[in-house]
């Protein structure tokens, strides 16, 4: 049962009682099986099939970039760079001229095999995680510097962070025998293409050539260090995992990736209504995009807002014999907007008071004005409290959900209408 604790009139915590009542079901409208009656999530939600072409923005991107294998939105800008063998580098671009406006080289680094970029609003984090040539990396890392290290592209385009101002975080998984035996090429479940930050920590997700499923791995902290990662969750998700992100308003988690069969389809995998630190326990819908012959090889994904976002691909070319697949580097739009609620849901993952920013998952508050049919979910570091430290009001057609076994003090006042 969820923790209630109070220090206000007890007015308030009778008044919230009534919207913790918990039945679980369906709660996305969206599902073909919602359930108007369900408080909680179970998970069990089903859609229809879908399917669905982003649009093409840049046609092709700057020929640096031909194995655009990341992408982050960060400072108003698109932030990408290549593949494995490519320059340790980051490169801005301009969202509504399109050009390459700087190239950021980062000092005493490799690039072994850069797959993923990620940003928490202070860091870009960076994954050298690629593990696919023989499945035995000693070397899993993830280098770490501040946006501010960043020089103003106009002042200089060819920048170079130096060495000093780079962490690095280091990392092995704990269920592969350590050292890694060798494998084939492409034929390894512990190669990794995909991260996000949330609630101060981050998050891998595998690209397994073996089952085609994805693993959900966690380092808690984002300090420089050496890590062992425990798997947390597995996915079947039936296609090879290239990139993710988590949108600024709903977190909202993306997946993206492609089967390596056939006309090699793509997929983006969307996450939602989950909670306890797993991502695979709430919504899942899995959106069908175009095959390699119109999505090249696509492996980079970013949200720019709640829903729209934008995704890189490789330059790719493929013989198949009766049929040839040459496209180029591209940038594409994308809006899932009718694929998710529009409803904004707002986390409390950390410790402490409600007012910090940090507490909350992508440092998103809830708003003094709630949108109808938002929902605050109360999740805090085990053994930990959410503190609402300050006057709320949750209006109608919006609820709060304290998740099972966890603590929510209310030393404010909370006004239930």
């Amino acid at each position: 049962m969820p923790i209630y604790k109070f220090a206000t009139s007890i007015i308030f915590l009778l008044h919230a009682v009534g919207a913790y009542s918990q039945v679980s079901g369906c709660t996305d409208s969206l599902a073909n099986n919602y359930d108007a009656t369900a408080t909680i999530n179970n998970g069990s939600c089903t859609y229809n099939a879908a399917s669905y072409t982003p649009i093409i923005k840049v046609d092709p991107i700057d020929n640096i970039l031909i194995e655009s294998s990341g992408l982050q939105m960060a400072g108003n800008f698109l932030w990408t760079f290549n593949d494995g063998g490519g320059a340790a580098a980051i490169y801005r671009i301009d969202t509504i001229t399109n050009s390459l406006l700087q190239t950021v080289t980062l000092s005493g680094a490799t690039n072994v095999d850069w797959e993923d970029i990620t940003f928490d609003g202070t860091y870009f984090y960076i994954g050298d995680f690629g593990n696919n040539a023989d499945g035995a990396r000693t070397d899993l890392k993830i280098y770490k510097f501040p946006l501010s290290a960043i020089p103003d592209f106009t002042i200089n385009a060819n920048a170079v962070i130096p060495a000093g101002q780079i962490q690095i975080i280091n990392f092995t998984y704990s269920d592969q025998p350590q050292p890694p035996s060798p494998t084939a090429s492409n034929n390894t479940k512990y190669d990794c293409e995909a991260m996000i930050i949330d609630g101060g920590s981050i998050h891998l997700f595998t690209k397994d050539w073996i089952g085609f499923t994805t693993t959900h791995y966690v380092i808690n902290s984002t300090l420089p260090g050496n890590y062992v990662l425990t798997p947390l969750e597995t996915l079947p998700v039936n296609f090879l995992v290239t990139g993710a992100d988590e949108s600024p308003g709903d977190g909202t988690i993306a997946l993206i990736g492609y089967q390596n069969s056939g006309f090699g389809s793509h997929y983006l995998y969307l996450f939602s209504d989950y909670n306890s630190g797993y991502f695979f326990n709430g919504n899942k819908r899995k959106i069908d995009l175009p095959n390699a012959a119109v999505m090249g090889q696509a492996e980079g994904i970013t949200f720019r807002n709640n829903t729209y976002g934008y995704i890189s691909n490789e330059k790719f070319y493929r013989d198949l014999g009766f049929f040839v697949i040459d496209v180029n580097q591209k940038l594409r739009s994308f809006d899932i907007g009718n694929f998710v609620n529009a409803s904004r849901i707002y986390r409390f993952t950390g410790t402490g008071n409600w007012d910090v920013p940090s507490n909350w998952s992508n440092n998103t508050m809830p708003p003094v004005q709630l949108s109808p049919g938002s929902q605050i979910i109360i999740d805090p570091l085990p053994g930990q409290d959410c503190i609402l430290n300050i006057p709320f009001t949750l209006p109608t057609n919006t609820k709060i959900t304290v998740i099972s076994g966890k603590s929510f003090l209310i030393q404010g006042k909370l006004t239930v209408l």
